[in-house]
This record gives C-alpha cells, structure tokens and sequence, in this order.
C-alpha cells in the first residue's frame, strides 16, 4: 500500500473522486447517441460544414459512454468486493440494476404487445445470450455478467506480482479467442466481448488508485493521454465513415473506445480536480448537475429507449427538432428521477424489515 503522499499525488486518484461525475457524462453521452435530434443542417446544405459533422460524429459515436461506465465499473468494483461479503456484494449489485431493468421489460412489453414468452426471455438475459445482444438494453445483461464474474477474476489478480503485465496477459488473451472465433460466433456478441478489455483495465487502474506509488501525473503523461484521445477519435472516423477494420469484427466497439474512454476519463477527472481549485463555485455547480445524471444513470438508459420509438412520429407531425430535444431530455429526465427515488425507497423499505426480523430468527435459533 502506497504511503498517504504517494496516494495523494496519484493522477488516478480523480477517476474515484469524480466518479459520478464522469459517470453523468457517460450517461448523457448515451442519451446523445439514442436520442438527440441534430439541429444543424447536413453537410451538403450547410455553410457549418464542420459544426455539422462535429454534431453528427459526437452524435454517432456517443455510445462509447458505455465503454465509460465499464471503466469506471471496474474502477468501483475494486473498492466494493473488499467492503462486503460475497453475498452482499452480489445483492448489492443486482439491487441496483435489477428492478428498473424488470419494471421498464415489463411495461414495455405488455404496451408493445410482445407477449409474455419474449418479455420473459428478454428480462432474463436468455435472448441476450442466445439470440442478439441487442434485444433489449444489452447494457444491463452485459454489466451483470461482468458482475458475476469480477469475484473470482479479482481474486486471482491480487494473487500474482505483476498486475500490470497479468491484465495485458488476460487482453492477449481474449484478443486471442476473439481472433479464432471471428469468422464462426455471433457478430453482434463482439459488441458485448469487445469490452472486456476495458473493463479489466479498469480492475487494474482501480488498484493503482488504492495502491499510488508513482503515480504522479506528469507533462508527458497528460501528453500521452491527448495522443491516445485524438488516436481514438481517428481510429473512430476511420471505422464509422471509411469501414475500416481493426482487428475484431464490431471494430469501432473496441480499440477506438478503449483510447478514448480511458484517456477521456483521466483528462476530465484531473481536469474537474484544477477546476475546484480556480473556480470552485461554478465547479461544483457542475459536479452536482453532473452527478445528478450519475446518480439516475441506470433509470435514464433503461426509459430513454422507450421514448426513442416516439421521435420520428413527433417529426413526421411537424415538430420542431429543438423543441422535441428539450421536450424529451426534460421528461425522461424527470420519469428516471421519480424511478430512481421509489426503487430507493422500495429497497430502503425491504432492508428495514430485514433488520426488524432479524433478531427474532436468532432468538428461535437460540
């Protein structure tokens, strides 16, 4: 364990103090992606032509907000499976994620007529599995099988010496399986698989953050990170606009994510971090704004996809597009709050009632 200096100094260290922070980004990034209407005119009629672009290449690659979430989902981890006992940590878990993922199937499924059968097969994570990752809120599945996992994964990681050279084994690796079977899986399940590298990155930086020796952030290593950014974004440009692969089928849902989401969040982090420090007030006005959509992330992704059939009706009827963006980001801005504080206080409610009746087991086990 590094001394407090060390850990104080670690440049990895504003990735745990501003995590909901980043993860509000990450979440906004997503809802860009899903629901965000471009204002600007196209390319061919615009005389913008690079503020054009610029929105629709942001738009078209907000996704990697999710390559965010799983960063900063391994960064957490780290913390949370030394706190608690295995059970606890996978109640935990699961109490985050799984009513609202159930709730928005359920509901969803019975106003679109899908049927009991594929509700159930879709809640479960069973067409996830066997028939497209995408068929319905791939995230939440996809995370919950990291989750599951991570125990057993992490267990073997503080056992060896090299942790850095272990996760670069463990990518090697899955580079590895993922070359062979590329021409016989799924194509689409390399858009869940494609994030297992940044996902144990995060482990591995999750450590760093408790373990800071020499983790001083310098100039060259804030250059090293501007390098990796705009590499992601190139690389992004290349997979979106010219086809080009990269190594694993679904190639934009790998190396160009994996540079930008990490060098993205270590910039931003140690960015909020000087903020505090030269304009307080206005930085933690935006924490707080940004830690808010951190806080409602799950129930933001899970309802914006429903509310995403109804846009192209709402244009079809003469809508403006500034007004449905405002229209939209404002409701389920307010329905993902409203969720969010009733699942609370549901699981609040549960675990109060758990407590009161624990002591009376004990007694009759007495």
């Amino acid at each position: 364990m590094g001394n407090k200096e060390d850990i104080n100094n670690n440049g990895f260290k504003p990735l745990s103090e501003y995590r909901n922070a980043l993860m509000g980004i990450a979440a906004l990034s997503i809802y860009f992606f899903h629901a965000w209407i471009p204002i600007t005119l196209e390319p061919q009629e615009s005389s913008v032509i690079c503020l054009s672009f610029l929105e629709r290449f942001l738009k078209e690659n907000g996704f990697l907000g999710v390559d965010i979430f799983f960063f900063l989902s391994g960064i957490g981890l780290t913390f949370a499976v030394e706190k608690v006992s295995l059970p606890r940590f996978y109640y935990r878990r699961i109490r985050r994620i799984i009513l609202p993922f159930v709730t928005v199937g359920i509901i969803r499924g019975i106003v679109q007529n899908w049927g009991w059968s594929l509700i159930i097969r879709n809640i479960t994570g069973f067409n996830f599995f066997t028939k497209d990752v995408n068929a319905f809120l791939w995230f939440v599945p996809a995370i919950l099988t990291f989750y599951l996992f991570f125990p057993a994964y992490y267990k073997l990681f503080t056992k060896v010496q090299n942790k850095i050279l272990f996760t670069a084994g463990v990518i090697m690796i899955w580079l590895l399986v993922s070359t062979i079977i590329k021409d016989t899986a799924r194509g689409d399940l390399f858009g869940f698989t494609n994030r297992i590298p940044v996902f144990v990155i995060g482990i591995l930086t999750g450590y760093l953050i408790k373990n800071g020796k020499n983790a001083t952030f310098t100039i060259h290593t804030y250059i090293l990170l501007f390098i990796m950014l705009f590499t992601g974004y190139y690389l992004a440009y290349l997979t979106e606009y010219e086809d080009y692969y990269l190594i694993v089928p679904i190639s934009n849902c790998f190396l160009p994510t994996l540079l930008i989401s990490i060098s993205f969040s270590l910039l931003i982090s140690n960015l909020f971090k000087v903020l505090e420090q030269r304009i307080p007030k206005f930085t933690k006005i935006l924490l707080k704004v940004l830690g808010f959509f951190g806080m409602i992330s799950l129930e933001f992704y899970c309802i914006q996809s429903w509310f995403i059939d109804i846009i192209q009706l709402l244009i079809e009827d003469g809508w403006s597009k500034h007004l449905i963006n405002l229209m939209l980001f404002l409701i389920i801005t307010a329905f993902s709050w409203v969720v969010y504080v009733l699942f609370k206080n549901f699981w609040d409610f549960i675990e109060r009632i758990a407590k009161k009746r624990k002591p009376k087991q004990s007694i009759k086990e007495q």
